[in-house]
Parts: structure tokens; sequence; C-alpha cells
């Protein structure tokens, strides 16, 4: 199928992080005529081809929803034209590694789930020459675009300075390491609001994107891929291959802020399949409107219908 020059932004975060207002922008800007919203599969679509974005809602963290979308979107989008943001909770430090760390996961597993080697490779040599600068050595560009969006600023500026400037240091580092953006958001910050609803507007639709940088600790952090360096985040570990300064970057982190113990979360790939919550009629019903939805979505994507026709609840 021949792909169109359209843009694709898949967000990625957990259940505390509310997404909403990240995608409500999409229906106050001048694109608001050709908005057409539709709830299957958290997704907004555009009608009209010259201006379309796709953006899929992922808050459950498993490969296979972020394969979906990622698979989902190959019908009509090149690899190359995804963006993927990962949202973390910035108030919550104690959970912030672990939930960084199951994320990245979760997103390379999907990648691999959803493309060949072949297409991966391609998209990380793309990313390499993106740059804006010589890598560094210690430098592991993830191949899809990648951005982290550091949300509830509003609440972590309240935090001791010492644990910012920490949680600051340790993003900068992973987001520099993958080649990934870095920016804080707050919904309760009008000029912070402005700018992710920019920053989405540019990954969305290629509109103008006033990137300033801001590397105080004691601000919201802004860094667009490829213009920090280590040199400049400070953060004290050798020089070696990207995977262990990972690691290393792990302790610095946990050593100060120990991350809460999931040890007694059952986390399932698909809830659904929990038994301690066995309703076989509702599974039977669900199986076969996920079939129903599978084959209206592909014929929407073919232009057969304009979108996914949702059932009167009545």
């Amino acid at each position: 199928m021949k792909h169109t020059n359209a843009q694709l932004s898949l967000l990625v975060a957990r259940e505390s992080v509310k997404l909403q207002s990240y995608i409500d922008f999409l229906k106050k800007t001048k694109h608001q005529n050709q908005l057409s919203q539709w709830i299957i599969l958290l997704g907004v679509k555009l009608e009209k081809i010259k201006n379309i974005v796709h953006v899929w809602e992922v808050g459950h963290l498993t490969s296979s929803l972020v394969s979906a979308a990622m698979t989902g979107s190959s019908l009509t989008h090149s690899p190359h034209h995804v963006t993927i943001l990962v949202i973390l909770d910035l108030s919550q430090p104690e959970i912030l590694w672990t939930t960084f760390e199951e994320a990245l996961s979760v997103v390379r597993n999907a990648m691999k789930m959803s493309y060949d080697d072949k297409i991966i490779q391609e998209l990380k040599k793309q990313r390499i020459k993106e740059r804006k600068k010589i890598v560094e050595k210690e430098i592991d560009p993830f191949p899809m675009r990648l951005c982290f969006i550091g949300g509830k600023y509003d609440q972590f500026k309240d935090l001791d300075l010492d644990k910012q400037e920490l949680v600051g240091k340790t993003l900068r580092a992973v987001a520099h390491i993958l080649g990934a953006s870095l920016y804080y958001h707050s919904a309760k910050d009008k000029s912070l609001l402005r700018r992710t609803k920019d920053l989405l507007s540019y990954y969305g639709f290629g509109t103008q994107f006033s990137d300033i940088k801001c590397t105080d600790f004691e601000k919201p952090l802004a860094i667009s891929a490829g213009t920090d360096s280590f040199s400049s985040i400070d953060l004290q570990f050798p020089q070696t291959r990207p995977s262990a300064i990972l690691d290393t970057i792990k302790q610095i982190y946990v050593t100060h802020i120990p991350q809460e113990s999931r040890s007694n979360e059952i986390i399932l790939e698909d809830p659904s399949n929990d038994p301690n919550f066995n309703e076989p009629i509702i599974d039977r019903l669900r199986t076969q409107r996920e079939e129903e939805i599978n084959i209206l979505l592909h014929d929407m994507l073919e232009g057969r219908i304009p979108q996914i026709p949702i059932p009167d609840p009545s």
C-alpha cells in the first residue's frame, strides 16, 4: 500500500498521567473544522489528506497494545513519520525510573514486533543523520523519533531542589543517550501548556516550533534531540557502551531515590486474561467486537468508509 505523507504521534504513559490535555489542543486549533473524533482504539483522526495526523493514546503499558498502534499506522504511514511520546510523572520520583524502564522496554519490544530488522536499521541510520552535531560514541539513538514529556511540573517544582536536580540530570542523560527530546509540562501552567501544544502541532503537522533550550534545573527543562552533551549534564560515569551508562545512571538515581517495589503487582500483557475475572460471555462478545473493529479500521484506512461507526447505546 502507498504510504501518505501524514504524521503520526503515539502517546505512551502510565495511568497516573492524564493524557487528555495533550490531545484536547487538536480541538481548539485552526484544524478544528477537519477534526472528527473516533473513540474506538482511543484515536484522533483528521479527514483531509493534506493536513492529517493520527494520535494513538496507549495508557496501559503492554508491547501488544503499542505494537497494534505501530502496525495499524504502517497501513498508511512510513515508520519514518512516526513520533513516540513517552509521558512520565515528575511528581512521583519514587516510581520514575521504574516507569521509564518499563516504557522503554515496551516500546522497544513493540517496535521489534512491528518492523523487521532491515527497517529498524534504516530508521537508526536516519536518526543518526538527523543529529545536529557529531554523535558521541556513548550515544545509541533509538531507531524511531522519541520524545520524553515530564508531566505534572506544577507539583514537581515544589519538591526538594536536590531531588529536582537529580531527576533533571537523569532524564537529560537518558534522553541524550537515546537521541530523544525532553520537555517538562504542566496543564496548570499557561506557558508550558502552550509549548506542549506547539510541540504536538510540530510533530503532527510540521508547523514552526520555537525551540528555546532550557537546562536550568530550577526551571522547566526544554531540550531538543541532539542539542545536549554529557559534559553539560555533569553526571559522573565512565565512558563506555550506552547500555552500561544506562545501568550506571540507574544506580546513581535509585541510590538517592529508592524505587517503590512492584513485586506484589501482577502485570498481565492482557488484563482480560486475569483468572480472577473470568467472564466467558463477555469475553466472547469482546472478541467478536474486536474482530468487527479490525475489519472496520482496515476499511477506514483504505478509504472505503469515512470513520468507524459507533453503535447507539440505546
